[in-house]
């Protein structure tokens, strides 16, 4: 059976493109199935990871003077990040971006996978309905483990019924976290399954097998975030880091948005892209994080981490990070940055024992699934 997986593995994200590679690699090596990406990313996808943005927003001229200044970074970044997907991926030979386009090589596909990541986020610019494969009606249709980000498709979406019309074309439906599947299952009337993100169908060791990932001899902490500007959460970090005597390093594709992040300690590593993530991962002796790849990967190679929030970021519809926690038994990882900062033991050791027979079982549920799916 050929196979394409309709994901986010064009952006220049660590966990998007992590979890496409991992997907892809267990359906062809375990299951031996003809599969590849489908080499598809639509245009808010191109300028959001672009060097300039082309779109019409408010603050897009002071977004591309951003990038432009960091231009020698910028380039060396996206250079870690296509080498990657050139070297690791498999993708289809087309580069596509629209529906039409993807419309005409579906039947190129027995089945087509939707997910993992943020695809049926119904407020993510880069994630249209063509991830819930409005193209085609001749194909068959599945999906694994993809995120709605924490957005109420019941209340967010822009016509509740075409969702609902589209959906009813998969033959098995999964998701990621357990709002999703309430949200799903209440507008669909079907059962939706929980799925472990395909990062996690990989042990550690198997990552560090199948993938080049980098030793790091010193010890230091690993800082995963999406959001750099809150200036008390950085200092946090710089006190944490004064605290443990060790120094912090961070990594993002947004490279104006870490430059400034030295005035609190907190180093821009000198590589990017997911084989840095993985090293950074696989070796630190503390791992901050407000990522859901950077909570599994930390989980998953055993760190001593903390994954972290503050007072007015939380959405009590996004379950990402204490979903995750919840499957892994260390709800107590979950904590605002402030509190971390005041712990009197902040490298409190955690027992992986119960811990890694949880993510095994989320793991042979994981490979249950497929199993179903694939026949």
């Amino acid at each position: 059976m050929k196979i394409g997986i309709l994901t986010f593995q064009a952006s220049h994200n660590c966990g998007s493109m992590l979890q496409a590679f991992a997907l892809q690699y267990i359906i062809s090596h375990k299951y031996h199935h003809e599969c590849e990406l489908i080499n598809y990313a639509n245009s808010a996808s191109r300028n959001m990871y672009g060097l300039i943005d082309c779109r019409i927003y408010r603050n897009v001229f002071k977004e591309n003077w951003k990038r432009l200044t960091h231009l020698k970074t910028y380039l060396n970044s996206m250079k870690e990040y296509e080498e990657f997907s050139n070297k690791y991926l498999v993708l289809s030979k087309k580069d596509l971006s629209t529906r039409k386009q993807l419309g005409a090589i579906a039947s190129n596909y027995d089945m087509i996978i939707a997910g993992g990541d943020q695809v049926w986020n119904v407020c993510c610019p880069d994630a249209g309905k063509e991830f819930y494969l409005n193209f085609t009606h001749d194909v068959r249709k599945v999906s694994y483990s993809p995120s709605m980000g924490g957005q109420n498709i019941l209340i967010k979406a822009d016509n509740l019924e075409v969702y609902k019309q589209l959906l009813s074309e998969f033959e098995h439906l999964s998701i990621r976290e357990p709002h999703g599947q309430q949200w799903l299952q209440e507008l669909t009337g079907r059962e939706v399954k929980i799925v472990a993100d395909p990062t996690l169908l990989l042990s550690s060791q198997e990552w560090c097998e199948v993938l080049p990932v980098p030793e790091i001899e010193e010890k230091y902490i690993f800082n995963y975030a999406f959001y750099h500007n809150r200036e008390a959460t950085n200092l946090g970090i710089q006190e944490i880091s004064k605290k443990t005597g060790l120094p912090v390093y961070t990594i993002d594709f947004k490279q104006h948005a870490v430059c400034r992040l030295d005035q609190y300690g907190i180093k821009r590593y000198k590589h990017t892209g997911p084989l840095a993530f993985l090293g950074l991962m696989k070796n630190a002796s503390l791992v901050l994080t407000q990522s859901f790849h950077g909570t599994l990967f930390s989980a998953m190679f055993n760190r001593l981490f903390w994954s972290y929030n503050w007072e007015g970021m939380h959405n009590p519809d996004d379950d990402r990070a204490i979903a995750i926690l919840r499957q892994f038994g260390l709800e107590d990882r979950y904590q605002m940055i402030e509190d971390i900062v005041t712990m009197d033991n902040v490298l409190e050791p955690i027992n992986y024992v119960p811990v890694n027979q949880r993510i095994q079982e989320l793991r042979n549920d994981a490979f249950n699934y497929l199993q179903d799916c694939l026949k």
